[in-house]
């Protein structure tokens, strides 16, 4: 590649900060360096450091660890610079097939290296976040129970129930009919007062329905749609999975990244996120399995399945026009209509209502065994349940 080309250079010996001025003459794969008062003889792969600058290459001769190593600095054109890369490479991966595979590396496109990184890191995230859902086998359903009950503790000495004889009785008819028989979990629904019409779960299954949630219902059927959803968000461990994914993530950072294993910050980054991961909005992943498992619950008791569409729709279709109605001057009842919207916004929040979600609802309600039931308890303790908190509709919480 090289015939006994010539190029001015500098080499700096490691000991004095001043560079020696000369000339090398590369033939082969040796080195020669001359001055006025030294000269050495190295070949090309003795060098463990090859770098590119902006007036030719600098080569390192050794890595930098008991004292300074000495430096080689070629002064010559781009082109050449190159072709003693791609010489100093070739020498590098005749050492042994470690360091083929490394230096094959260096020489390849930066984007397509780029391009495969990317698809590297893909693929070992993708199996990584895979064995995190294999490790939620691995969790006793007591430790969702545990974690629930934590939560729970801070809504009760939060919010103000109020439950009444209708509400428990309509709870524990659909309840009956909803959760698999073979359930690991204790459910109970818990009514709180307050305008949001919203609905959650906790990971022990306790459920939270808002009073405004039944208040504004239409019917029966899309409370029982709702409950069925929050059950099913139970009964596939969304909470603990949801947390081992969380701490998953937290952990794979720290690794990469560094901080927080030495002083143990990971652990306690783990604890907090196990009391606030439990109330939060879930994946897209998660809503759509916790559709279509409610969609079987249903299904499989006759009761109908489409009250989770209508609701969804209704809720859609309420904050259209409570967005439309923001663009108007504001009026007497706009901090009232303040509360509403940030009530519907609570609860789309939680459960995105998006036209390709409720597309796939329809879907799972028009295929398969359709569910004819929309009642399962009285229209007097229907209208009961309906009348539930209207004295709380004032306060959110105590």
């Amino acid at each position: 590649m090289f015939q006994n080309q010539t190029f001015t250079s500098r080499y700096f010996n490691g000991v004095s900060a001043v560079p020696e001025e000369g000339t090398v003459l590369i033939h082969g794969q040796t080195i020669d360096f001359s001055s006025a008062d030294t000269a050495h003889k190295l070949n090309i792969s003795q060098f463990t450091e090859f770098t590119l600058t902006h007036k030719g290459c600098k080569l390192v001769l050794r890595p930098d660890e008991i004292r300074e190593s000495p430096v080689l600095e070629i002064i010559c054109p781009k082109e050449d610079a190159k072709k003693l890369e791609s010489l100093w490479i070739q020498s590098k991966k005749n050492q042994s097939h470690a360091h083929a595979f490394f230096y094959s590396i260096r020489e390849m496109n930066p984007i397509v290296l780029g391009i495969l990184s990317v698809a590297i890191v893909t693929l070992i995230g993708f199996f990584y976040f895979k064995g995190l859902e294999l490790v939620i086998n691995l969790i006793p359903v007591s430790m969702d129970k545990s974690l629930g009950e934590s939560v729970q503790l801070k809504m009760d000495a939060q919010f103000q129930e109020c439950n009444t004889k209708a509400t428990d009785k309509f709870f524990a008819e659909a309840l009956k009919k909803i959760v698999p028989k073979n359930s690991p979990h204790q459910f109970k629904v818990s009514v709180i007062g307050s305008t949001i019409p919203n609905a959650f779960a906790l990971s022990n299954g306790r459920i939270y329905f808002f009073s405004g949630l039944l208040n504004d219902a239409k019917s029966q059927e899309e409370v029982i749609g709702v409950l069925a959803h929050e059950v099913a968000h139970v009964e596939k461990r969304h909470h603990m999975r949801n947390l081992v994914k969380a701490g998953g993530t937290s952990l794979a950072i720290s690794l990469v990244v560094g901080p927080g294993l030495g002083n143990m910050e990971f652990l306690e980054t783990f604890t907090e996120l196990g009391s606030t991961i439990l109330v939060l909005k879930f994946s897209r992943d998660f809503e759509t399995e916790a559709d279509i498992t409610s969609i079987e619950y249903l299904k499989n008791q006759n009761l109908s399945p489409s009250g989770l569409l209508t609701f969804f729709k209704r809720m859609s279709e309420l904050e259209k026009e409570i967005t439309k109605s923001e663009k108007n001057p504001p009026d007497a009842n706009a901090k009232d209509d303040q509360v509403v919207t940030s009530s519907i916004t609570d609860f789309l929040s939680t459960h995105p209502a998006t036209d390709e979600r409720m597309k796939t609802l329809e879907k799972l309600i028009q295929s398969g065994k359709k569910g004819s039931v929309k009642k399962i308890v009285s229209d007097q303790t229907w209208k009961e349940v309906q009348s539930v908190c209207l004295d709380f509709k004032k306060s959110d919480s105590k």
